[in-house]
């Protein structure tokens, strides 16, 4: 099942890393629909060109503002750069010339079933979400919901709906009660989640009926790694215990990652095997809880700062591609079989 992916506030990707490591990580990749070109966006303000054959760069184009998010169109002719100044820029892949812009955008999601895109904005007295057409940038809807501090978006395939949620606060419905003894991590931070009064709201934007409706839940989540939309439920994936389904009544479980530390949490787009990172080494857990998980080692950087993956995207043919605080670029072909490591520069 191929879901839509956020990569919500850039999904803070290198916002846990310290250092001026920091200063030098890769942001964002997306993969031509044909699977031959790569581009990789990142703090150096250089959108790279890769081709997938050689695994070389093949040119480099500097842009004004840090690049958060990369989107190749499902059909291959346009592009979709979401910048550090809230500005989306659709570029025409032959020449890289622009095709249009719009401004104003703190998030985005796209469709590639519709070929839209769902533009978050938190600019003005009313956070709303407008669709756009991919191929020109019009405006085919608007959603305003009026200030609730939108945190994630993720669109359902199909474009029909969008489910947010915001950011979290201190209510008084905290429960005064005692830890349960013999509980654990996982059952200890759903505990927490449960009764220590913070609460968010998940929102379900319709795009046909041009509403909103808005629902409570007790948990909350910061710094994000990956979202999508999953069976209806917004899945929201991070890199300790606190990854979560929420449905839209706000009703929410903890989601068992077999873990509670590691550099990168992200999913396969057929929501198969969750996918987990320490530095390069990277772990495949079954979603289903069944079958043999999968470790791959990549080899460290020698001499350099504590290596750590900022970044993922997946091919159409399920080649990974994964980007790291020292800008090299990680691949792992469809039989997951070995990781190829190059430097990008």
């Amino acid at each position: 099942m191929r879901s839509i992916f956020s990569f919500a506030a850039a999904l803070a990707l290198a916002g846990l890393s310290a250092g001026a490591a920091q200063s030098q990580s890769i942001e964002t990749i997306s993969v031509s629909p044909d699977g031959k070109t790569v581009l990789v966006g990142g703090s150096n303000r250089t959108v790279y060109t890769i081709s997938a054959d050689s695994m070389e760069v093949t040119g480099r184009q500097y842009v004004p503002h840090l690049v958060r998010q990369i989107v190749h169109g499902a059909i291959g002719e346009l592009v979709f750069f979401r910048d550090d100044a809230d500005v989306v820029t659709a570029y025409k892949v032959d020449g890289m010339a622009e095709a249009w812009s719009v401004s104003d955008v703190d998030d985005m999601a796209y469709d590639a079933q519709t070929r839209v895109i769902a533009a978050l904005d938190q600019h003005f007295k009313d956070d709303s979400v407008r669709l756009l057409q991919a191929s020109t940038g019009e405006q085919l809807a608007r959603v305003a919901m009026g200030k609730i501090k939108a945190n994630l978006i993720a669109l359902e395939p199909g474009a029909g709906k969008a489910l947010i949620l915001t950011g979290y606060t201190k209510t008084d419905a905290e429960q005064k009660q005692d830890e349960p003894e013999d509980l654990t991590k996982l059952q200890k931070a759903d505990f927490k989640q449960m009764t220590d009064g913070y609460v968010s709201n998940v929102v379900t934007v319709d795009f046909v009926s041009g509403s909103f409706e808005m629902a409570e839940t007790p948990y909350r989540v910061s710094y994000p790694k990956a979202v999508r939309v999953s069976d209806g439920k917004m899945m929201i994936l991070r890199t300790n215990v606190d990854s979560m389904l929420l449905g839209p009544d706000g009703t929410g479980a903890l989601i068992d990652l077999g873990e509670d530390y590691f550099n990168h949490a992200g999913i396969d787009a057929k929501g198969e095997n969750y996918i987990l990172a320490k530095s390069v080494e990277l772990r495949f857990m079954p979603v289903s809880g069944e079958g043999a998980e999968g470790v791959l080692k990549g080899d460290r950087l020698r001499g350099g700062p504590a290596e750590w993956i900022t970044a993922m995207t997946e091919a159409a043919d399920g080649t990974l591609y994964f980007g790291t605080n020292a800008y090299r670029l990680l691949r792992v072909g469809p039989t997951r079989g070995k990781i190829e490591i190059m430097p990008v520069f």
